[in-house]
């Protein structure tokens, strides 16, 4: 028979198994790494063209928007746009829209050629862009200011200006719910935009992470995951707004991303990636991954999972990806 405190021990050790086994079932395995050679410019968000299997980069310093054929792990075309940001990715038009931030518009793409077909200009410089689909829309947040600009894909132009709260970061949009959610960096909170009024309806804390900049949807379990550059990322209950759990991560996260296959949350900051775990609604740290001092932006592939980051050594630019242990 065990005395009380073997027990104690042997429960103790119990603990420590089953999280050392957590972590290690979250260990990311490197994968293919395509290179741009005499690239040494920094990137800014990356996101995923589930149906033409593409990883697009905005490369900023470059000047560039790349795009990468996730099929075959191969660099398709560079594109000289000016310091593009971000994408938007309209499937049903075939079209991607770029936010070029100092030159103040969206450049329009077609994503058969990848060439640039249309410019919309801006009231001042862009940031994040979205597509939102049911009213087929383009937002663009306007960089460090006070507002998201709507503009028509149609007539190329603004068509209105929505006052937001703070200085601006990512945003997602949330197809069943029908709303827009914009992390306002500034303000340490989630700016909720309703496409049908185009109108904040709330503003939801994200606190105790501040300077929120990664954002990422959990639409199935109405979850919005924020992460600060305060080395602290919060669960939000999208239907309460109320933060629902905090955990923490690595340092000036810049983006994440959410994988719902395997509930994981992918958060990249200067040399680190953070693994966070969201199975039945705990955020548990899973692992970390050492990256690259450039690398802090992050795209999951929705059809192998691969975990895709971009970045400069100096020389050379990089895609680079990661495969994920089954959980």
């Amino acid at each position: 028979m065990k005395t009380h405190n073997q027990l104690i021990a042997c429960l103790l050790l119990s603990s420590i198994a089953s999280v050392a086994g957590a972590k290690d079932s979250s260990t990311l395995t490197p994968g293919a790494a395509i290179e741009i050679p005499n690239s040494t410019g920094k990137f800014d968000f990356l996101r995923i063209d589930g149906k033409r299997h593409r990883l697009l980069a905005a490369h900023e310093n470059d000047g560039t928007a790349d795009y990468f054929d996730l099929r075959n792990n191969t660099l398709i075309a560079r594109l000289k746009l000016g310091g593009a940001v971000d994408t938007a990715v309209d499937a049903d038009s075939k079209l991607y829209y770029v936010s070029v931030q100092e030159d103040k518009r969206v450049a329009v793409v077609d994503a058969e050629t990848l060439k640039e077909v249309a410019s919309i200009k801006t009231p001042g410089p862009t940031d994040a862009i979205l597509y939102e689909p049911k009213n087929h829309l383009i937002y663009v947040a306007h960089d460090n200011g006070a507002h998201v600009w709507v503009i028509d894909p149609v007539g190329k132009a603004v068509i209105e200006t929505i006052v937001i709260p703070g200085a601006p970061e990512y945003m997602v949009y949330d197809n069943a719910a029908d709303r827009i959610y914009l992390n306002i960096k500034n303000k340490d909170l989630v700016a909720v935009i309703e496409p049908s009024t185009n109108k904040v309806v709330a503003q939801w804390t994200t606190a105790p992470a501040t300077l929120p900049h990664g954002l990422a949807l959990d639409a199935d379990n109405h979850q919005l995951y924020s992460s600060g550059g305060s080395g602290k990322l919060v669960a939000i209950d999208t239907k309460t707004g109320a933060v629902s759990g905090s955990i923490d991560i690595a340092q000036k996260v810049d983006q994440i991303a959410f994988d719902p296959d395997g509930a994981r949350l992918y958060c990249a900051g200067a040399d680190v990636m953070s693994v966070i775990g969201t199975a039945g609604g705990r955020l548990q740290t899973l692992g970390e991954v050492k990256t690259s001092a450039t690398a802090k932006n992050v795209a999951v592939d929705p059809a192998t999972h691969a975990v895709w980051m971009t970045y400069t050594d100096g020389k050379s630019s990089f895609a680079k990806s990661w495969t994920p242990s089954k959980p």
